[in-house]
């Protein structure tokens, strides 16, 4: 039996097939073929090589026999190499891919992820490590939308405003009230620049200085809008910990509108009390210094003008007082209200007859309206006299001579009942339609104190009809006349 070549250990430096063929003693070949398998077929992945032996008998003119055998052996062994190198690429390549999509789809945010290796080996165990990874990360995700998306509820149910921005004026975070403060898009505004959206320069100015790092800016905006708003702004820096770069700016704004209104209402009430008092004031002062001066005593007819004079003011106080304190009472919540089922055609009625002379000495129609059967009311009777009285008054008083004054009611929604007060009178202007139930308020000033009045009847009426659970509204266009529609309970069999 033909013996072969002795084993031997060879570096394997490329990944190439290479062969060998070598006489030896008494005649016969040795063949040597070096066969690598690899991954790729590049040196840095190659992982051994066959090694295949042959020997034969050296015969002349047979020379073919060498290279046969050399290309026989040489297709063998990269069928067997190809066949490692598939087995190597689905144990090693394959998983190291899937490793590999697995980093990169956790890198781009995925979460929940796993991958499963069937082999057991050190790949399988990265591949357990990097699920128990990626269940930590989603986990650690969950938590942080979760606290923001409290977080985002919390400023989103502030009354104030919150805007944060970033070093360049880059919208972070901005809460609902602020959006409606400062009239910005509804849909999600960040990442857009605050000068894009805001062109108020005052606004502008306090986040500039905020960013730049100067003290905490406060101060009261004026803000354009519909309707115009009174804004208090607060602006802060953002500060990194060590405290020598600006972040950003934090801008926290409180809608002082309504407060401002009532300021303005203090003071106009304050000076509408004043001069209501000072009028009746200076003329009881002047009739009972000349009565005192006995300039009249020779004259009685002055004297009797005096008198009348001294007493028609000190009625009109007394009425003024009176309208204060009822109102301050019904404001306070200490007035006392017992609501009861009231006939609503026999207290329309029973108004207009009240109104008769007054109606008739202006020259004015009053009347009401026919009233569905069984339409009764459930609310305080002394309140509804008191709104009826107040409205078919004013209406009389702006009504001219041969104009008309309607009363009617009928059933409405939500259990109310409505009653209308319809003049032809000289109607209210828009603009003043808004304010006619506030205190002291008068459309044409110098023609309420000459039909006398204090100034207080509608704001009475609305609040006596709020505190009967109804609800008053005005209509009216100039020249026109104007209607006043209150809303009341009406009875519903529950009652009780």
């Amino acid at each position: 039996m033909p013996s072969l070549p002795p084993p031997s250990i060879e570096p394997i430096t490329s990944p190439q097939v290479e062969g060998t063929l070598s006489g030896h003693r008494r005649g016969r070949l040795f063949l040597r073929i070096f066969v690598p398998f690899c991954i790729g077929w590049t040196l840095l992945l190659l992982l051994g090589a066959i090694t295949l032996a042959w020997s034969g008998q050296a015969q002349e003119g047979k020379a073919w026999v060498a290279p046969v055998v050399l290309l026989v052996a040489a297709l063998a062994g990269i069928t067997l190499a190809a066949v490692f190198a598939d087995r190597i690429a689905h144990a090693i390549f394959i998983p190291l891919r899937q490793l590999v999509r697995f980093a990169e789809r956790t890198g781009h945010g995925e979460t929940g992820l796993s991958i499963h290796l069937e082999h057991a080996s050190e790949l399988s165990m990265l591949a357990r490590a990097f699920n128990r990874m990626s269940e930590r990360l989603a986990s650690q995700i969950a938590h942080i939308d979760q606290d923001s998306a409290q977080l985002r509820a919390i400023l989103d149910g502030m009354v104030e405003g919150v805007v944060a921005l970033d070093a360049n004026e880059r919208l972070l975070f901005v809460n609902e009230r602020a959006i409606h403060l400062l009239d910005l898009p509804t849909d999600r505004p960040e990442g857009r620049r605050f000068w894009e959206l805001v062109r108020v320069r005052e606004m502008l100015d306090s986040v500039g200085q905020a960013l730049s790092g100067s003290a905490t800016v406060q101060r009261d905006i004026e803000w354009p809008g519909t309707p115009p708003r009174s804004l208090a702004v607060h602006a802060a820096p953002l500060r990194s910990e060590d405290d020598r770069q600006v972040l950003g700016a934090v801008v926290v704004i409180h809608d002082n509108t309504e407060l401002r209104r009532l300021e303005l209402l203090r003071r106009d009430f304050v000076a509408n009390v004043s001069h209501e008092l000072k009028t009746p004031l200076t003329v009881i002062k002047l009739c009972a210094e000349n009565l005192d001066s006995g300039g009249a005593m020779d004259d009685p007819e002055a004297r009797v003008r005096f008198v009348s004079q001294i007493l028609q003011q000190t009625e009109r106080l007394s009425f003024l007082i009176v309208d204060l304190l009822s109102l301050a009472r019904i404001e306070s919540g200490k007035e006392s209200f017992n609501p009861q089922a009231i006939d609503t055609a026999e207290a329309l009625e029973d108004c207009v007859a009240r109104h008769r002379e007054q109606a008739l000495a202006r020259q004015v129609n009053v009347s009401a309206q026919p009233v569905r059967a069984n339409l009764w009311l459930w609310v305080d009777d002394e309140a509804l006299t008191q709104v009826l009285d107040n409205l078919v008054n004013n209406a009389i008083k702006y009504t001219p001579a041969g104009g008309t004054v309607r009363l009617s009611a009928r059933p409405g929604s939500q259990g109310l009942a409505e009653l209308e007060i319809t003049d032809s009178g000289t109607g209210i202007p828009d603009a003043d339609l808004a304010r006619i139930f506030e205190r002291f308020f008068r459309v044409d000033k110098a023609r309420s104190r000459e039909l006398g009045g204090t100034g207080l009847g509608l704001s009475i009426v609305k609040h006596l009809v709020t505190a009967n659970h109804g609800t008053v509204q005005a209509r009216s266009k100039p020249g026109l006349g104007s209607t006043f529609t209150v809303s009341l309970p009406m009875v519903t069999g529950t009652e009780g």
